[in-house]
């Protein structure tokens, strides 16, 4: 059903919880309300925006009172940019919240009732955590689109990255002001010894604005490199290369604009959590499906399993199989999607990990059930396709034994977890 737009009817709302979105949930006479930047325990006065199947929504006009995880958020952005959506609530809050999410979205979307949902696990900082941030540029100017819009809020620093990345928001406007060709976004990725500029750009990078980075680079010793890119068509000023640790003793090495996580300590628990629930023996045959550079696969390869990483980025898996190199690993890569990679291979294996991006894993769920595995570790970053995917699994003989949610994005409603499912 369309929505569609209704009256200013003025309503008072008791607010009940935050839910899988940007919004929390407060009810009408029955009918439910969701109600953006309300926070748990508010008593809040709220104008209808629009109606539709089976619930309202409203924008927050007052808070009438605070309920008991109400905070100031610092940010003096917060509530126009779209970036975070839960500044304005206290850190333990928000992870209740997140645990409550998963388990909700488990049993709603997917059927999975009575799953052992883990209390979540986090690095301790809400804050200053993010060692990359992506801005869109439009025009000359960088900001985070507002929530629900396309509306460029523009920003002077962002209280979520880390220093190092929030440093450095002037110098990425100074290249946007020079560049000859219009910047869509761009990423600053903390890096050894400073940052490196990730810069997409609406059509191919021309020699004037190779030139502006290379000038821009010169003047700050502390932008590493800088990559120019559209599409296929790529240039490389200066040194890419950012450096990611994945537990002590192990850090993966690879191009600024190949994925990473953006929260390098939530990471490690990402990391560790995996390695505990797959529980994988030396010798063992692995596949590690969306690998990306090796997050997960060469911590695996270190413990003597035999690793295929699969990606469809070609340059994540050249730093993957550079850093498998490097540190003297035995583990193997292919560029290629999932789906087309499980259709080649057809050889039995002892487990699979696999971290899908947000759209889920839907496309290779009937060929890796095919493959045989005892054991998958799935790492998600959205409990909505999890649920989805884990329902699907189960209709093939796959149990759910274990989800750990990890607060890789705090002030956010973003939340990652780890699943543990065996066949039965």
């Amino acid at each position: 059903m369309r929505a569609v737009p209704v009256d200013d009817t003025v309503m008072d709302l008791a607010v009940e919880r935050l839910t899988f979105g940007p919004d929390a949930l407060a009810r009408r006479e029955g009918q439910i309300v969701f109600v953006p930047l309300a926070a748990p325990g508010d008593d809040v006065r709220a104008r209808i925006t629009k109606r539709e199947r089976g619930y309202l929504r409203a924008e927050l006009l007052d808070v009438v009172r605070a309920g008991p995880d109400r905070i100031a958020p610092p940010c003096p952005a917060f509530g126009r940019c779209g970036g975070c959506q839960w500044q304005h609530v206290a850190l333990p809050a928000q992870r209740r919240a997140k645990e409550a999410i998963v388990a909700e979205q488990l049993a709603r979307l997917g059927g999975l009732r009575d799953v052992d949902v883990r209390p979540i696990v986090a690095a301790p900082d809400g804050f200053a955590h993010r060692a990359r941030v992506t801005l869109v540029a439009e025009g000359r100017r960088l900001g985070y689109q507002r929530a629900r819009s396309h509306v460029l809020e523009e920003v002077a620093g962002c209280p979520i990255a880390r220093p190092a990345v929030e440093r450095h928001f002037d110098v990425a406007r100074r290249l946007v002001e020079r560049l000859r060709t219009a910047p869509t976004r761009v990423t600053i990725a903390e890096a050894p010894g400073g940052v490196v500029l990730v810069v997409a750009l609406a059509a191919a990078p021309s020699p004037p604005d190779v030139a502006a980075a290379e000038t821009l680079l010169a003047a700050h010793a502390t932008v590493r490199g800088a990559v120019l890119a559209h599409g296929t068509d790529r240039v490389i000023v200066g040194d890419p290369t950012v450096r990611v640790e994945l537990e002590p003793g192990l850090a993966i090495e690879a191009p600024a604009d190949v994925f990473a996580q953006v929260n390098p300590a939530a990471n490690r628990l990402l990391v560790e959590t995996v390695l505990r629930l797959g529980d994988f023996a030396a010798g063992a045959a692995v596949l590690d499906l969306y690998c990306g550079a090796g997050n997960f696969a060469l911590p695996l390869a270190r413990r003597g399993v035999r690793v295929h990483g699969v990606e469809r980025d070609p340059l994540a898996v050249d730093a993957a199989g550079a850093n498998a190199a490097r540190l003297g690993l035995d583990a193997r890569f292919t560029a290629a999607t999932v789906a087309d990679a499980l259709a080649r291979e057809r050889d039995p294996v002892d487990g699979v990990v696999l971290d899908p991006p947000r759209a889920g894993a839907a496309d290779a769920i009937d060929a890796l059930v095919a493959r045989g595995p005892r054991r998958i570790v799935y790492v998600s970053c959205d409990p909505a396709t999890l649920a989805r995917d884990l329902a699907r699994l189960a209709r093939h003989g796959h149990a759910v034994r274990v989800v750990q949610p990890v607060d890789v994005f705090p002030q956010t409603f973003h939340v990652e977890t780890v699943t543990l499912i065996e066949l039965t």
